[in-house]
């Protein structure tokens, strides 16, 4: 496969804050705490050092032997493992919701970037330990974000009644959603063999962390699900500030109003409260009410009360978008984190709640994001003499070009553009010497003029689009399969055709090649 690359800015599918957290870190230094650059991993790792206690060390170490107690046999999973007792070991981040077969093409994605982005950092420093963590967002409840996949133009959902956090609901019903996808794999016995193989036992979090694992174990990936009594029974000292004072609202409506201020806008919305009460089946709001008790659903409970949950129950009590990165810095000796350009957004709206809690707000990278061109988009856009990077335009720019490219009479209007400028300005001029009260009247006539000129432009580039009907079928075939749903195909279709075409291991292997955790630009993968 060959690659090229397009600057994200040529392209509609970034915001202006995502790309200066992409390409321009140093503008944006008072909402992070440095940019993200190899140098600046040292100052990164003396924070983290001294932050992260030996006591922290060894109970990440004891719930991710047993976590990952099952896929040992990767060699570079189990050194991973033994490493976190290290005191010179850090780890570098990526997480994502648990959608079914790994979700959008992206997840695989920022998984590789933090595994190249680990073994970039040894290299740099090679006195110490980097293992790349895949942080698995099994509190979430948004089944309905998670419960689908796309595959081969069609949407495939699956249906069930549970509730609560997703990473506990069991696989009841998930059977019917597989079916259909094999069923669309059917030519290819083996390989719908192999993907029948996973989500078959356990919760949907233990069911998701196999088939990660089964695809990036060999890459020394490191998977947590931090939906556990004893890690958060560490943090319970910040859940119980949370409860108390309300800090972490403060904090963020503090840096959100600066953002704002400087032009952008909050990604997440903080709460009085930014923590949920769950069980299984069960995930509500703790509300803060003004005669300082506290509403769970249709319950009402006292602050001692709920402040003696938290004491012996800290699992049921579940940190939202807003403290749940705080959670993964305090329980991880995490150096950067990895995410999307939305994702990395709503980041910049915490350092201040980091600061009051002596955390280090670890340094934040944008993903890599990949364009897949097949063979036969290629052979589309080669026929149609256009460049890859063309069709990051709008269609409707690209089928025009197209037309006045292929004209069967030249179609260039530069002429008559100039002649038309002239004429508007000397009738202006003209209009203007009688009376210059009639400016107003000067300039609506010449609009009038203008729109004229540019209606009869679109007339006969509508006709010659018809004489190019075929090319105009051509292009929309391309937008299609390179821009499902109008947005660019990772955050749209699934990987496993990719990985049923090439070869799981093969795909993944293809995956890590490619990606570079020194890209900043959007990589083009062109099929030979």
């Amino acid at each position: 496969m060959k690659t090229i690359t397009i600057n994200r800015r040529k392209t509609t599918f970034f915001s202006e804050l995502a790309n200066q957290i992409n390409d321009n870190q140093e503008a944006l230094e008072k909402y992070i705490q440095a940019p993200f650059s190899m140098a600046n991993f040292e100052q990164q790792i003396a924070l983290k050092q001294k932050q992260f206690s030996i006591e922290q060390r060894t109970l990440l170490h004891e719930i991710v032997s047993k976590q990952m107690s099952a896929y040992s046999h990767f060699d570079k999973v189990a050194k991973n493992i033994d490493l976190l007792k290290e005191e010179d070991t850090f780890t570098v981040t990526a997480g994502h919701q648990l959608n079914v077969f790994g979700g959008p093409l992206y997840v695989i994605y920022k998984i590789m970037d933090a595994v190249r982005l680990a073994e970039k950092l040894k290299t740099t420093y090679p006195d110490k330990n980097f293992v790349p963590v895949f942080w698995i967002a099994s509190e979430d409840h948004d089944f309905e974000e998670i419960n689908h996949l796309h595959l081969f133009g069609s949407t495939f959902s699956w249906e069930t009644e549970q509730k609560g956090p997703v990473g506990r609901f069991s696989l009841e019903g998930i059977e019917r959603l597989k079916a259909d996808i094999l069923s669309k794999f059917g030519n290819n016995p083996e390989y719908s063999e192999y993907l029948d193989q996973f989500y078959k036992n356990g919760n949907l979090a233990e069911a998701s962390t196999e088939f990660m694992m089964n695809l990036m174990g060999a890459y020394g990936l490191i998977t947590l699900n931090a939906d556990d009594a004893q890690l958060k029974a560490s943090f319970a000292p910040i859940l119980k500030r949370e409860i108390e004072t309300q800090f972490s609202e403060k904090e963020v409506a503090k840096t959100t109003q600066q953002l704002e201020e400087d032009g952008f806008h909050g990604q997440a919305m903080a709460r009085p409260i930014n923590l949920f009460y769950i069980k299984d089946q069960f995930r509500e709001r703790i509300i803060p009410l003004e005669e300082g008790n506290f509403e769970i659903g249709e319950t009402t409970i006292e602050k001692v009360d709920l402040l003696k949950e938290l004491e012996s129950h800290p699992e049921r009590f579940s940190p939202n978008v807003i403290l749940r990165p705080l959670y993964q810095e305090f329980i991880l000796p995490n150096l950067c984190y990895i995410g999307g350009g939305g994702e990395m957004a709503y980041w910049l709206q915490f350092k201040g709640m980091f600061d009051q809690t002596g955390v280090p707000f670890p340094l934040v990278k944008v993903r890599n994001s990949v364009q897949w061109f097949d063979k036969s988009t290629i052979k589309r856009i080669d026929k149609l003499n256009l460049n890859y990077t063309d069709v990051f335009e709008s269609i409707h720019e690209v089928k025009k070009q197209y037309v006045l490219d292929n004209a069967e009479l030249e179609l260039d209007f530069t002429v008559l553009e100039q002649k038309l400028a002239d004429l508007i300005h000397e009738l202006e001029h003209a209009i203007i010497a009688v009376d210059k009260g009639m400016e107003g009247y000067a300039k609506s006539e010449s609009t009038k003029i203008q729109k004229q000129l540019d209606n009869v432009q679109q007339k006969m580039i509508r006709h010659q689009k018809k004489k190019n009907e075929d090319a105009m079928k051509q292009i929309d075939g391309i937008y299609a399969r390179l821009f499902p749903n109008n947005g660019l195909q990772e955050r749209y279709d699934n990987m496993i055709p990719l990985m049923g075409k090439y070869g799981p291991k093969e795909f993944v292997q293809a995956v890590y090649e490619m990606i570079d955790p020194d890209e900043k630009e959007l990589i083009l993968v062109l099929e030979e």
